[in-house]
């Protein structure tokens, strides 16, 4: 477990780091921030254009980064190796996670880093029609998710592709509007001041108006 909680933290850092200091090269002012599922790397631009055509290299530049630091793990395992115990053992977390998850990140889904770069690629090549496009490839990616899963019975993933379709198929919807309740008031009743006693001869109160 000590093993496994290691490696996953290096590789979320590195994994962040490749898109903080692709953003960074660009003249980025970038931030990282881990929590408990990952890492977020956020990042504003402060000189020139950072058109899409650069998101999409950043985008790519975190699993691109993992995906390498996962390969000189294994040419530093064959060249060196063949480990055992502890070290075999965080040798092969490393490769698979640095490998596994990053080629993983790179599938269009929202919000993996794929999307990301699907997304920017779109607004690059067909900026018109990118919003469009894009929610309907994350669409079907997530229902392809969620069915991969199931079949799999990988079921923690399912939840999660589960969690990812609802988001696509809810997105765009306009939320209803909170109902407002009428104030009441329940003051006493005032004594008549006419001298009737039944009401009969009392007059009608106007009816009040509201604003707006």
């Amino acid at each position: 477990m000590v093993a496994w909680v290691g490696v996953v933290f290096v590789s979320i850092v590195v994994h962040e780091l490749g898109h903080a200091l692709t953003a960074r090269a660009y003249g980025a002012e970038v931030e990282i921030e881990l929590n408990g599922i990952g890492g977020l790397t956020s990042w504003s631009a402060t000189d020139g254009d950072f058109g899409p055509g650069r998101r999409a290299a950043v985008a790519a530049a975190g699993s691109a980064v993992g995906v390498l630091f996962g390969g000189l793990t294994w040419l530093v395992a064959s060249a060196f190796g063949p480990f055992s115990g502890m070290a075999g053992l965080v040798v092969r977390y490393l490769i698979l996670v640095n490998v596994m998850w990053g080629l993983l990140n790179w599938l269009p889904i929202r919000p993996l880093d794929g999307g990301h770069l699907l997304v920017s690629l779109l607004q690059k090549v067909t900026p018109r029609n990118a919003t469009r496009v894009s929610n309907v490839v994350f669409l079907i990616t997530s229902i392809a998710a969620l069915g991969a899963a199931i079949w799999l019975r990988l079921y923690f993933i399912a939840f999660f592709a589960g969690w990812l379709l609802m988001g696509e198929v809810t997105r765009g919807r306009p939320s209803r509007p909170p109902v407002t309740i009428p104030e009441m008031s329940f003051d006493d009743p005032q004594p008549d001041t006419a001298g009737t006693t039944d009401g009969l001869d009392a007059p009608e109160p106007e009816p009040e108006q509201a604003d707006g």
